[in-house]
């Protein structure tokens, strides 16, 4: 059985389409028997190597909060989200992007202790927009207004979770007796974190164009 973690693959950028949110992860042509052991031994151990990221996270992720509240305010008065402060945000995100698809075995590589795009199989993209919403995100009250309109996303997103944990426990052990990753569950895996990253955009500003109701 071996436990070795193949090379990953050139991150390519995802195309630029409609939505100004994107995310793809590339599938490496053979996949870690051991970190993806079925019976999601595997995730376990990804949980655990990942320990010193979600502490960093936790703290990054008060910190943007506090950045996305200050953020309002600007938008409030200028229309517009300030720059350093939209690339902090997305910069958070993208490490996020990089845990999640650790996390659902979309990639074996460790993930880099960055907010910066590095040679990575995950690529996460957020154009910045020329104008924000003063409504979506009015100081306090933007973010329910928001909530609200995603419900019926967040009601979609959690039958998707639930078919996404059914396809990975089965995907553990196409990977155990075959060495790789399904490519129909992978595209599957990463549609579904590609709808999660474009919801929790939207909540934080990082677009105002509603999400798509869309695995691609």
């Amino acid at each position: 059985m071996t436990t070795e973690v193949a090379p990953p693959p050139a991150a390519t950028p995802p195309p630029s389409g409609p939505y100004s949110v994107r995310l793809s992860v590339g599938r490496a042509e053979s996949a870690s028997r051991l970190l993806n052991f079925p019976l999601f031994i595997g995730t376990f151990i990804r949980e655990v190597l990942l320990i010193p990221h979600l502490i960093v996270l936790a703290f990054l992720g008060f910190i943007v909060f506090v950045v996305y509240f200050i953020a309002t305010f600007a938008i409030l008065f200028t229309g517009k989200f300030p720059a350093g402060m939209h690339n902090f945000v997305a910069g958070y995100m993208r490490w996020s992007a990089n845990l999640s698809a650790y996390l659902l075995g979309l990639v074996d590589a460790y993930p880099p202790f960055s907010m910066d795009q590095k040679d990575y199989q995950v690529v996460f993209q957020a154009d910045y927009p020329e104008k924000s919403s003063r409504i979506l995100n009015f100081p306090l009250f933007g973010m329910y207004i928001k909530y609200l309109l995603l419900i019926p996303h967040l009601f979609v997103l959690a039958a998707l979770g639930l078919i996404a944990y059914v396809v990975l426990f089965i995907a553990q052990f196409a990977v155990l007796f075959t060495g790789q990753f399904p490519e129909g569950m992978h595209k599957f895996l990463v549609g579904v974190s590609r709808w999660s990253t474009r919801v929790n955009a939207y909540v934080f500003a990082l677009t105002d164009r509603y999400p798509p109701f869309s695995l691609d």
